[in-house]
């Protein structure tokens, strides 16, 4: 790839990213369905739109309840797209291209149907066990607090193979996973590690605002202004939601991509106080955030970060859209 825009300052700093949801882009078999095959096809539409970076929605191994965000298989592609080898040939095209590719990163959950979950959910006493968010049942055997599910309901559902609950903070199939667990941590570096290896030039990690809940389990509690809004929104999420821990899930993602140079890493969150974690990512050596607390370059901000703070989330700056 040319570095002439390196010379100019890091790629990340101005970059035009395309968001593409893979299965809505291009079909290259005649399933209806878009695939890498079908990216490939379309590189030079990319090249003419004046595309820097690609950033592709998962497409890993998933039941697609989720639009892929259920993963299964956080190491492989889902056959509908395609497969490593077909990867790998997209990769090395888009580099061709001048193309930087980015791929979404869900570290918050898996699917139910994930090896982790399987294991995790048999016993108690599994290896896994503590890979992802089990407590016991209330007094009254119940759910252990009012957490609700962002998709509706209670973030709560019942295990009968270890006789406790699970949270999910998403859909019944998308087991949370435990990011106090230093095992799960590594797992999930394995990962990053996997397919920054085989050449990917860094990731948007979703739902990043999740990724630590409340220790001791404590009520969220109602939100007084939430009269008329969805249940998920009657609640104050302040134990579920952008707690001070995650800085340390964020700070530990962005150690796996200090050891690979010039690559970038995003981090989605959403925004509910000034008190709060509200919006940060972290890009190659540079930090995008607001509203975090301890940082010696950035007044109210904690983070490793050496230089000055950029976005790349602006409107300007990301394309959503189908091929043409």
């Amino acid at each position: 790839m040319s570095d002439e825009s390196r010379d100019e300052g890091p790629w990340w700093e101005s970059a035009v990213i395309y968001e593409i949801a893979l299965i809505s882009f291009q079909d290259s078999d005649g399933d209806g369905k878009g695939d890498l095959a079908g990216l490939i096809s379309r590189i030079d539409y990319l090249k003419w739109l004046g595309v820097d970076a690609v950033w592709l929605t998962p497409i890993y191994k998933s039941p697609f309840r989720d639009l892929g965000y259920d993963i299964s298989d956080y190491c492989s592609i889902d056959p509908a797209f395609g497969g490593l080898e077909v990867f790998d040939r997209l990769l090395k095209a888009l580099h061709a291209a001048d193309i930087r590719l980015i791929l979404d990163l869900v570290p918050n959950h898996t699917a139910n149907d994930h090896a982790w979950f399987v294991e995790s959910s048999s016993s108690r006493n599994s290896a896994k066990a503590d890979w992802y968010i089990w407590a016991d049942a209330a007094e009254n055997g119940g759910p252990p607090n009012n957490w609700l599910s962002r998709f509706g309901g209670s973030g709560w559902e019942w295990c009968e193979a270890r006789r406790q609950y699970y949270y999910h903070s998403f859909l019944v199939e998308q087991p949370d996973l435990n990011w106090r667990n230093p095992q799960l941590r590594a797992a999930i570096a394995d990962v990053m590690r996997f397919w920054l290896d085989r050449g990917v030039d860094g990731f948007r990690v979703d739902a990043s605002a999740v990724l630590i809940k409340d220790e001791l389990l404590r009520d969220n509690p109602q939100n007084p202004q939430a009269k008329g809004k969805p249940p998920p929104q009657r609640q104050t999420a302040v134990f579920t939601d952008d707690r001070p821990e995650t800085m340390g899930c964020i700070e530990f993602i962005r150690e796996v991509i200090d050891g690979y140079p010039d690559e970038c890493c995003a981090a989605k969150s959403r925004a509910r106080s000034t008190a709060s974690v509200t919006s940060t990512a972290t890009i190659g050596r540079a930090c995008i955030c607001r509203s975090i607390s301890r940082c010696s370059t950035h007044p109210g901000m904690r983070c490793r970060c050496k230089r000055r703070s950029t976005r790349i989330s602006t409107p300007s700056r990301i394309m959503h859209g189908r091929s043409g």
